[in-house]
C-alpha cells in the first residue's frame, strides 16, 4: 500500500499549517477578547520561527522553561522573555547575566534563596530583575500556597536588586480532570485564587501588577476571570490527544502528527512501527480515559499502540495481516506533544498534503 507521503522518510513530525494557523489565531482572539496579554509557552514547539509568528499575531512575549530555551529565542531577536522556572546556581546566574544583555527577562520563583541569587546579580549589574512569585493553585509542584504568599512576597520584595512585579501559576492539574466541565471549574477556581491572592498582596502595599496564569486546558476560561492579566498556554499551537480526551481539542484541531511506517507484522494480532519511545515518548494519557496506549493512530480507533521499545512501536489489533501492509505509513496523534517535539531535529510543514518546508527545532534538548 503506497502512501501519498512516501517521499517523506519516517518517523517524521508533520505540521498541518492550516490547522496550526487556526489554533494560533483562535488563542490570540481569546486573549484579545478577554483583555489579557498572551505569552505563549514555547516549550511545546521549541522553534523561533513559530514563536515569531505568535508575536506577529499579538503575543506580548514568550514563556520558556529553561535558560537554554531563552537563549535560543533571544538569538532569534525575541526581546520579551519570561522564564517560568526558578534560576538557582552560579552557572545559571552567569548565563542569565549574558541573556539580560540581549532581552528583557523576568523570572518566576518560590523561595527567598532563589530570589537572593537574583538580588545579588541585580546588584552586580546595577539593575532590578523583574520576578514573579509562583503560587501553587493545585498542581503541587513548584509554588507557595496562597496563604503563605504574603509572607514570602514581603521577604522577596525587601531584597535589593529584584523587583516583585506579580504572581504566577500553572494550573496544569486541570489536565487530570475527567471532563471539559471539570477543567473549566479548575480554571475558574485557580483564577479566583490568583486574583484574591493578588488583592491581599496589594492591600499590604506590594506592587502586584501582573497575575499570570498558564495552561492550554484552562486558557479559554481562566482568561475571563476578573483580575487575571496574562495567559501562558503552550500546547494549543498543535494540541495532542491529552487535550482531545479532555474535550478542549478535537482530532481536527490536532495540527501535528507523527508519520510512521509499518515495518513488521509478525503475527495476526501484532504489527510493528518504526516509531518507538525515542519518537513517541513513554507518556500515557493524563486524563482518566478508556483509551490506552502511546498515541492515537488516525483512521484506526480500534488499534492500540500497546508497547514501546526505543525504536519499535508495537500495535495490538485483530486481523493485522489483512488490515495492514509492511511499508504502509500511518499518522499518529501523540498523547503529549511537548516531549515529542523535543526529540526531533525538525518538523515538516505541510499544506494540503504537500511539504512546503521545514521547521527547525532549534531549542530541542535545551534542558539546562
Amino acid at each position: 500500500m503506497q502512501s501519498e507521503l512516501s517521499y517523506i522518510d519516517t518517523p517524521s513530525l508533520l505540521i498541518d499549517s492550516a490547522k496550526m494557523e487556526r489554533n494560533l489565531q483562535e488563542m490570540a482572539a481569546i486573549a484579545a477578547d478577554a483583555g489579557v496579554a498572551l505569552r505563549p509557552h514555547v516549550k511545546t514547539h521549541k522553534s523561533p520561527s513559530l514563536a515569531l509568528r505568535q508575536l506577529e499575531l499579538g503575543a506580548r512575549g514568550v514563556t520558556v522553561a529553561k535558560i537554554g530555551e531563552a537563549e535560543v529565542m533571544a538569538d532569534a531577536g525575541i526581546r520579551d522573555i519570561r522564564i517560568a522556572y526558578p534560576i538557582v546556581g552560579e552557572s545559571k546566574l552567569s548565563r542569565l547575566t549574558r541573556l539580560m544583555q540581549m532581552a528583557d527577562v523576568s523570572i518566576s520563583l518560590d523561595s527567598v534563596e532563589a530570589a537572593r541569587g537574583l538580588s545579588d546579580l541585580g546588584g552586580h549589574i546595577d539593575r532590578h530583575i523583574p520576578v514573579l512569585l509562583k503560587i501553587n493553585t493545585g498542581l503541587d509542584r513548584v509554588g507557595v500556597m496562597p496563604d503563605e504568599a504574603l509572607e514570602m512576597a514581603k521577604a522577596i520584595d525587601s531584597l535589593p536588586g529584584v523587583h516583585l512585579v506579580g504572581i504566577l501559576t500553572h494550573e496544569g492539574h486541570a489536565l487530570k480532570e475527567p471532563s471539559r466541565e471539570g477543567a473549566r471549574q479548575c480554571a475558574i477556581q485557580a483564577g479566583h485564587t490568583m486574583a484574591e491572592t493578588a488583592g491581599r498582596l496589594r492591600e499590604a502595599g506590594l506592587g502586584i501588577a501582573e497575575v499570570s496564569v498558564g495552561s492550554t486546558p484552562t486558557a479559554r476560561d481562566i482568561a475571563y476571570v476578573p483580575g487575571v492579566t496574562e495567559i501562558r498556554p503552550g500546547t494549543y499551537i498543535f494540541n495532542d490527544y491529552n487535550e482531545v480526551t479532555l474535550g478542549v481539542a478535537t482530532e481536527e484541531t490536532c495540527a501535528l502528527t507523527i508519520l510512521a511506517t509499518v515495518v513488521s507484522i509478525p503475527s495476526n494480532d501484532r504489527a510493528v512501527l518504526d516509531a518507538g519511545s525515542k519518537t513517541l515518548t513513554s507518556d500515557l494519557l493524563s486524563p482518566p480515559s478508556s483509551r490506552k496506549g502511546y498515541g492515537y493512530v488516525k483512521g484506526y480507533p480500534e488499534i492500540t499502540i500497546a508497547r514501546l521499545t526505543e525504536e519499535h512501536g508495537i500495535l495490538s489489533l485483530q486481523d493485522a495481516r489483512s488490515r495492514l501492509e509492511i511499508g504502509q505509513q500511518v499518522e499518529i496523534i501523540p498523547n503529549h506533544i511537548c516531549p515529542v517535539v523535543n526529540l526531533a531535529d525538525a518538523m515538516y510543514l505541510m499544506k494540503d498534503g504537500v511539504c512546503e518546508g521545514q521547521v527547525e527545532v532549534l531549542a530541542r534538548g535545551k534542558n539546562r
